[in-house]
């Protein structure tokens, strides 16, 4: 039952990053009709995050007193965005009572469940690369930065593979286990 909970928790946590994909191509939405003649010379991936089935995109500005100042920190904000997003904290707590008290036969049953659960996840990024750098007229510079799923995917490997040997698994784990693959495998390709 604990390899169960914790294992839905790990998907729940799971699809609630991932959520965010949805096409296996690089997609660039529409930017927002903007009216102000600096923001129209911008590329449109500064106006609109890329969005791809097998990456995920985050942009990074920064201004300093040089080029290279400015590229370091814009790099930097960029894999800020992306560590936040995959991070996840998870704090639960669950508490289940049932009384079936007496009378015919004289039952009585007490049932109780109580779970608490506090994760917290840190993310080491492997593969993180500058897609774009753009510098505007006024100094600043803007890189978009990117991360492959499959390495995001790989990052919670170890944490899955530690709670798969916490547990004894039976049929029924084993069953979960692979329904939560599966799901996982739908939501890096798209599908979900």
């Amino acid at each position: 039952m604990k390899k169960l909970l914790l294992m839905s928790i790990v998907l729940i946590s799971l699809l609630a990053m991932m959520g965010c994909t949805t096409s296996k191509e690089m997609v660039v939405q529409e930017p927002v009709p903007v009216t102000n003649s600096k923001l129209d010379s911008l590329p449109s991936w500064i106006l609109s995050t890329p969005k791809s089935a097998d990456m995920h995109y985050a942009i990074g500005t920064a201004k300093a007193a040089n080029l290279q100042t400015s590229i370091k920190r814009a790099e930097a904000e960029g894999r800020t965005s992306i560590s936040e997003w995959i991070q996840t904290s998870v704090k639960e707590v669950i508490k289940t009572y049932v009384n079936d008290a007496g009378s015919g036969d004289n039952r009585q049953n007490v049932d109780a469940f109580e779970a608490i659960s506090v994760q917290v996840s840190e993310s080491v990024l492997n593969g993180v690369t500058r897609e774009k750098l753009y510098q505007a007229d006024d100094g600043t510079v803007y890189v978009l930065m990117a991360i492959p799923l499959s390495n995001v995917e790989k990052a919670f490997e170890p944490a899955s593979q530690a709670v798969s040997q916490a547990f004894e698994e039976n049929e029924a784990a084993e069953a979960a286990n692979q329904k939560m693959a599966d799901a996982f495998a739908k939501l890096l390709n798209g599908e979900i």
